[in-house]
């Protein structure tokens, strides 16, 4: 048994483990005061984090020759999973995006951001002899399918974040610069096309970005309410369960997206500097065991796995400080949600297993 214990601790990383049970717990704690002391969501999102703990446990246990054998079939699933939400998915607030089977309702476009980042590594590995220019177009090919999907849920804070994750894979694999330089002009020249083929509503939130105060009661109203709530914090915040900005109701998607102007209302700049510092030895953590990795495939998947988390942090926060639009995006491991929770665990059990195994897979 202490064999055992002690055979368990060396796979799990200590120092990433204390940090996700810090956001996890404070995430915790805002939830319950974010959700009105309603029990609800409070009691669902445990369930969700033991669910997560669980996978990031088992997999961290997981020989990564395993994991690696069976991504092309888990790619193939989450891709059809995401063509039944296209036809067959349930709809909420415009948008339909949720697959509903009775007891349990999750978000395919969750599960895209690590299923994408692990196959394009999986494609890389398998030419990592003959990497080219072909090789760069096939990986845009395998992208472009779940990114054109999720698109037309709409769910573009999501698509936008696999993309940032995928092509930080595929520039890692050798991406030429010209082209790198190419396809940014071209996206710039394109760039008109694109704003007119986005939808009325997420037009208008980019447009609320200059002044949100142009449509206070509509596509700025939630940029609004969360600079109240971020302001109105102060220094050491209001207390739990005190922030009015939630308590009485003016701020939307509080347990959320905007769970952590909650957060910074209730613990003032004080809670968010510490709350912040915690992400960053995370990530500097994480970032430490991706330099570490000997492989083609460890290397890519633990990059873009960690993108995708990073950028799901970058994104939230941008977005409830008015300095990026409002696109429905979670902030990792703190926001109540099923799949994103269990999603962002599983990652991090893929980046242990990786780790604590890369002598292994290099020889």
């Amino acid at each position: 048994m202490i064999n055992s214990l002690k055979y368990l601790r060396s796979e799990i990383d200590q120092t990433v483990l204390a940090s996700l049970g810090i956001i996890i717990i404070v995430g915790l704690v805002t939830l319950y005061s974010a959700d009105h002391n309603q029990s609800n969501q409070f009691i669902s999102q445990i369930v969700n984090i033991v669910l997560g703990l669980i996978g990031l446990f088992v997999l961290s246990q997981t020989n990564p020759r395993v994991i690696f054998s069976y991504i092309p079939f888990i790619f193939i699933i989450s891709i059809m999973l995401l063509i039944w939400v296209k036809f067959f998915g349930l709809e909420s607030n415009g948008a339909q995006r949720w697959i509903d089977i009775g007891i349990i309702k999750f978000q395919p476009s969750e599960i895209i951001k690590f299923t994408a980042p692990l196959m394009l590594a999986w494609f890389y590995q398998k030419n990592e002899h003959n990497i080219n220019i072909s090789s760069h177009g096939i990986a845009l090919m395998i992208l472009s399918v779940p990114f054109y999907l999720i698109l037309t849920q709409p769910d573009l804070g999501t698509a936008l974040m696999i993309s940032f994750s995928a092509f930080a894979i595929i520039f890692t694999a050798g991406l030429p610069r010209k082209l790198l330089i190419g396809g940014s002009f071209t996206l710039l020249i394109a760039s008109p096309f694109i704003w007119h083929a986005l939808e009325k509503y997420q037009q208008a939130r980019i447009l609320s970005l200059i002044d949100p105060f142009q449509d206070a009661l509509g596509s700025g109203y939630q940029t609004i309410q969360s600079l109240i709530a971020l302001g109105s914090g102060g220094m050491i915040g209001k207390g739990w369960m005190n922030s009015s900005q939630t308590q009485l109701n003016f701020l939307p998607e509080a347990t959320t997206d905007f769970i952590f102007a909650v957060f910074s209302e209730e613990f003032g700049f004080i809670g968010v500097l510490a709350i912040m510092m915690v992400y960053i030895i995370f990530f500097m953590r994480l970032s430490f065991m991706a330099s570490r990795m000997q492989d083609t495939f460890s290397r890519l998947a633990t990059l873009g796995l960690i993108v995708s988390i990073f950028s799901g942090v970058i994104v939230n926060l941008g977005m409830i400080s008015g300095l990026l639009p409002i696109v429905g995006a979670p902030l990792p491991f703190f926001s109540y949600g099923g799949t994103s929770m269990v999603v962002s665990l599983v990652s991090i059990g893929i980046i242990m297993s990786l780790y604590s195994h890369k002598s292994l897979i290099a020889n």
